[in-house]
């Protein structure tokens, strides 16, 4: 059930309430966390899972069955992965409520895409100074967006406890992106096969940096453009020894058509050879 208020109330006249102590658990709505998926660098012998520190349990009542631990290491570091891309207004971590809460200390809160250094070369959100034992504290990101939260402590000898992590934000953020590639190859990306493994390759890059989740299709077939060169502009003057084979270059000029040519009256154009050396060039997708 969601709510603000939570109301204990006898119905009837003359009638008297007492209450000792009452005690609310749950987790605030919204809370895009728990339909995550969490890992950390190592994990402290027992149950000190990652999943502990998402599962709606903010571990203060249990602390050994309801908390996340990482081993004492360098750079320990615990990372939820939300399955899509989140606009992240806030983030709130619950500290340990027993033994040194001071270990949380210079915790940074990192939020992106990038699966680099395991996710930890992602924008910092916020720097946790201190949280106090058993305190659950916010911390504003501003709409960042990412797939992955990491905590990560920086330095030698640390130990990463997380008693509970929620994430709050918008709903998911659907891009579409369209990509205008220009290729230089011998392959006829006209040819189907060819073209499914250009989309593989190019998915397989995508995936490098974190972008799983992407349907990627060409919006036309591919086709080879000759672009036509204006001679006027770059004109080549040959001039070779009888008997003698010469080669120019051509830096690169595209084209579809090579016309050797002497301008002027009278003149009378022998060749013995022509070889032309280059690549397919032009070929380009949308």
């Amino acid at each position: 059930m969601e709510g603000r208020y939570v109301v204990v109330h006898i119905p009837g006249d003359q009638k008297i309430l007492s209450l000792c102590e009452v005690e609310v658990y749950g987790y605030l709505a919204g809370n895009r966390a728990v339909d995550g998926a969490a890992t950390q660098s190592s994990t402290s012998s027992g149950s000190w899972s990652a999943e502990k520190a998402i599962d709606s349990n903010r571990g203060l009542q249990q602390l050994y069955t309801g908390c996340s631990s990482t081993l004492n290491e360098t750079n320990p570091w615990w990372r939820l992965d939300l399955r899509d891309i989140y606009r992240v207004s806030e983030v709130v971590v619950t500290n340990r409520n027993d033994c040194c809460p001071e270990r949380i200390n210079g915790a940074e809160i990192r939020i992106g895409n990038s699966l680099e250094n395991n996710g930890n070369n992602n924008p910092i959100c916020a720097v946790i100074p201190a949280i106090p034992a058993g305190e659950s504290y916010n911390y504003s990101c501003d709409g960042m967006e990412g797939r992955y939260v990491n905590l990560i402590i920086p330095g030698d000898m640390k130990i990463l406890t997380l008693c509970e992590v929620e994430v709050y934000g918008e709903v998911p953020c659907l891009k579409r992106s369209f990509a205008k590639m220009q290729f230089n190859s011998r392959a006829d990306l006209t040819d189907a096969s060819m073209r499914e493994n250009v989309l593989k390759q190019f998915g397989s890059a995508l995936a490098d940096r974190g972008l799983t989740d992407v349907t990627l299709r060409w919006s036309q077939t591919p086709k080879q453009v000759i672009q036509k060169v204006n001679a006027a502009k770059r004109e080549s003057v040959l001039t070779t020894s009888a008997n003698a084979t010469t080669t120019f270059s051509c830096g690169g000029m595209e084209g579809r058509y090579v016309v050797v040519h002497i301008p002027g009256d009278e003149k009378i154009l022998s060749l013995c050879e022509v070889e032309v050396y280059g690549y397919l060039a032009g070929n380009s997708l949308e």
